[in-house]
């Protein structure tokens, strides 16, 4: 009797597994994502399904400060696993940076000081001493452009000559907006919802 004829199962059951190995192509092997939130390239935040509350930012940016006496807190931003990293720097241009339990009471890692150049050291001192607005106020700033909005990331940076304070923050909707305002004046220079 032909081999075809005595085992007429192994022509489906291996069709059968070819095609559920076509239908694995393309997985990462990655468990899915079950949190709630999707991720955009190159963003360090994805749509949260609960924004933190934004004084846990103040919280930990105030225990960051403190641990780096003289500093100024030129960045904070949520981090996949909640806490928060925080980027304080010091009078002579350092740049310290640590991590912040996400309740913003508990420093999980720092200070630690990122080995710089003079040149980016006497970039970091230009931009600490052109803000008129500390972190506190540009945080006030935000929110009261997005009112019982959520922050969840933000920095000092210089954008076209201009030191500003730019920031995510996320709206009662869950709708990100990207805020820029003007380190010195506190003027809104752009409030782009993404």
């Amino acid at each position: 009797m032909p081999a075809a004829t005595r085992r007429p199962w192994i022509l489906p059951a291996f069709l059968l597994l070819a095609i559920a190995a076509l239908a694995g192509c393309g997985h990462s092997g990655k468990p899915a994502a079950t949190s709630g939130t999707s991720t955009s390239a190159g963003s360090h935040w994805s749509r949260p399904s609960a924004p933190p509350d934004p004084q846990t930012l103040l919280q930990a940016g105030a225990l960051a400060v403190g641990k780096v006496p003289g500093g100024t807190l030129t960045s904070i931003r949520t981090q996949e696993t909640g806490s928060w990293r925080v980027h304080v720097v010091t009078a002579d241009g350092t740049e310290q940076s640590m991590d912040v339990s996400s309740d913003g009471v508990t420093i999980l890692v720092g200070p630690t000081p990122k080995n710089r150049s003079d040149a980016d050291k006497a970039q970091n001192r230009a931009l600490v001493q052109a803000a008129t607005l500390n972190y506190r106020t540009a945080v006030e700033k935000f929110l009261a452009t997005v009112p019982n909005g959520s922050i969840t990331e933000m920095h000092l940076a210089e954008t076209n000559g201009t030191t500003v304070w730019e920031a995510v923050v996320w709206d009662t909707y869950i709708v990100e907006h990207k805020i820029t305002l003007n380190a010195a004046s506190g003027d809104v220079i752009a409030n782009k919802q993404v």
